[in-house]
């Protein structure tokens, strides 16, 4: 079966899910179709952000599909505890699922793409979508371990407590446990009082999980606490790049689909927080006079230049992350971070830190060995050695 569509999403994760409910909103004359490999949209996943990565507008279609939100996060460091003031919301993808189901007409579920051309998508089963537009959301295309790349992994339980757990708000990362496996820490996501999501996260060298270790370590944590487990509900995982060098970003050229979301490389090189590039490209591609891949293409040009050059401060982040620190004293970068104004912290967030954020963030004796600290200065430097080892 052959069709015809203005706009062709291939991928129901973020991105594709965000850039068709936006083409919904924004030119609900379009006709997107949104393919799928996978019997739902969104998977297993929890996505947040804070208001403050957002502009106004932005919220006013953000916001309404969030299913939780609250007023204030925490993180808690082996020397630092500390509440920030600020809205943070969080999407579910079961949610994501049921809004975009509900609004786009023609959504492709268990059908698996084999093809993409800037003008077709061809899928296993032979049919053919031929569309003006073809864009390429499916997610990160390898876990390329040659490149100059940590990882930042984790496995989530959603878990349902005999008793109120007694959490009022998120804690974004709690470290105040052994550091094993480069930085460690646990994200707490409180639902109601005795539903809570625990994450136990990672930022590696290696993209390897080991999940029945981790679950073990989930319930222990949860042990800690004092919460006694009556069921485990949900359960989520994931592999992100934390990348050092922009070589992740793709470049599409002519003749192909165009790269959206985390495909493209469009996602905070430090936090691997996608939710807000998500949203803005979702924005300006339904912004566009004439919808075709082409136009997407020359537009988007402008936004990679100035977005590769916003990420390469968190890109030497992450050099001093894993190049130049102790794997199992990573934490001390992020925690000298957190020691920080709010306003700094909330610019990192947003992917808008300004020189002044960066003075301050570097300033002072570094939390890594000086010596390291200069030799992770250099991005083409790291660069060339990820070339070689290829």
């Amino acid at each position: 079966m052959d069709m015809k569509a203005d706009v062709a999403i291939v991928g129901g994760g973020l991105a594709g899910c965000l850039a068709a409910l936006r083409f919904s909103i924004a030119k609900p004359e379009l006709e997107v179709v949104l393919v799928e490999s996978s019997d739902r949209l969104g998977g297993h996943h929890t996505w947040s952000f804070h208001e403050s990565d957002l502009s106004a507008e932005s919220l006013e279609w953000i916001k309404p599909l969030a299913d939780h939100s609250w007023t204030e996060t925490s993180v808690a460091f082996p020397r630092l505890q500390r509440e920030f003031k600020g809205a943070y919301h969080t999407l579910r993808s079961e949610t994501l699922h049921d809004k975009v189901k509900s609004r786009i007409k023609t959504v492709l579920l268990n059908s698996k793409a084999k093809r993409l051309s800037e003008s077709h998508v061809e899928l296993e089963n032979g049919d053919i979508i031929a569309s003006r537009c073809v864009l390429d959301a499916r997610g990160v295309a390898s876990l390329n371990t040659a490149s100059a790349t940590g990882y930042q992994k984790f496995i989530g339980f959603d878990l349902l407590l005999e008793e109120p757990h007694g959490l009022k708000h998120p804690v974004i990362m709690d470290a105040t446990c052994p550091q094993l496996d480069g930085f460690r820490f646990f994200y707490l996501l409180p639902f109601d009082e005795k539903r809570v999501l625990v994450e136990e996260t990672y930022y590696s060298d290696t993209p390897e999980l080991n999940r029945e270790r981790i679950a073990r370590s989930i319930e222990s944590y949860a042990e800690r606490r004092g919460w006694k487990i009556a069921k485990r509900e949900r359960e989520e995982e994931g592999v992100l790049p934390i990348p050092m060098t922009s070589e992740y970003i793709t470049n599409s050229l002519g003749g192909e689909a165009l790269p959206i979301g985390m495909r493209g490389g469009y996602f905070h090189a430090t936090t691997g927080y996608s939710f807000a590039d998500a949203v803005r490209i979702a924005e300006f591609l339904s912004s566009l006079e004439d919808v075709t891949t082409q136009a997407a293409r020359d537009g988007l040009m402008k936004f990679r230049r100035s977005f590769i050059s916003r990420q390469r401060f968190y890109r030497l982040l992450n050099r001093l992350l894993f190049q130049a620190s102790e794997p199992s004293l990573r934490y001390t970068v992020m925690q000298h971070f957190y020691e920080l104004q709010q306003d700094v912290v909330e610019r990192f967030y947003a992917g808008r830190t300004t020189w002044g954020d960066r003075l301050r963030i570097l300033s002072g004796r570094p939390p890594v060995p000086l010596e390291r600290a200069l030799k992770s200065l250099s991005e083409r430097s790291l660069q060339s050695r990820a070339g070689s080892a290829r």
